[in-house]
């Protein structure tokens, strides 16, 4: 039985990484202090889950076309991964690097309990998986990790200030957006519909800056700016809009760029 969990382990890790499809649904964007504690909880099941493996297997050697490679080695390489996370990980640095090894490591182990589930450890490993399905979410990936995945957090302090940028933003628009349309009739009830989507937008980049410094959930605000952000867009489409009200958008819309990647919207 041995010998045959062997081969399968060596199999997927002659593939690198796995194309599998996500376990795990979008969820509400963690904190960095939320990303703080989960790594020291993912450090903890590592932990659990490497002591439940059978001391036989762990002290195995793997062939195969890569060449040789001890389980006891592969499982020290995640372990350290996993505390270079908690050790690098800051409201200045998100440690995306470490959290893509951790992630590209722990996918050909997922592949391995999805190929063989009677494997003593599989338990331990489905609550050390959860974590790393949030991790991942929190990176904006999916575990497990497809080889093409860009794995990257906007922290706290960077999405805080993309907020303040995005309401100062609004406001400068609106008014920039009032005076390239002045002299066209046909879109002065579009510009007015656009600029009352810019002033809630203005309103609700405030609470959102708020509440991420406060570490408080905020998805909500997102959801709103973004879909106020599409009905000024689609207001910018009208064919009768200046190309200079399209080309102020575009300069100035890369602080909303990081609000929609940080909530995964």
């Amino acid at each position: 039985m041995l010998n045959k969990l062997i081969k399968s382990l060596v199999l997927i890790m002659a593939m690198m990484t796995l194309s599998l499809a996500p376990v795990a649904d979008s969820i509400a964007r963690m904190s960095d202090k939320q990303v703080k504690d989960l790594g020291k909880s993912i450090a903890k099941q590592e932990k659990s889950f490497e002591k439940a493996l059978p001391s036989k297997f762990k002290k195995s050697i793997l062939r195969g076309p890569s060449g040789e490679l001890m389980v006891k080695n592969y499982l020290s390489d995640l372990a350290d991964a996993i505390e270079h996370l908690n050790d690098r990980f800051t409201g200045d640095y998100s440690a995306s690097a470490e959290v893509t090894e951790i992630l590209t490591r722990s996918s050909v182990m997922h592949g391995y309990f999805l190929d063989n589930p009677d494997v003593k450890g599989v338990n331990e490993w489905d609550v050390y998986a959860g974590s790393l399905q949030q991790l991942a979410s929190s990176y904006g990936a999916a575990f497990p990790l497809s080889e093409d995945a860009a794995v990257r957090r906007i922290g706290d302090k960077e999405l805080a200030d993309a907020a303040k940028q995005t309401g100062a933003f609004s406001s400068r628009f609106s008014k920039q957006l009032g005076k390239d349309t002045k002299k066209i009739k046909s879109l002065k009830d579009p510009v007015k519909t656009a600029q009352e989507e810019l002033k809630d937008i203005g309103k609700l980049s405030k609470t959102l800056e708020s509440n991420i410094k406060k570490g408080k959930p905020s998805t909500a605000e997102a959801k709103q700016i973004m879909a106020a952000v599409a009905e000024v867009e689609d207001i910018l489409d009208l064919e009768e809009m200046p190309d200079s009200a399209r080309d102020s958008w575009e300069e100035g819309a890369r602080s909303i760029d990081k609000i929609e990647q940080a909530f995964a919207l």
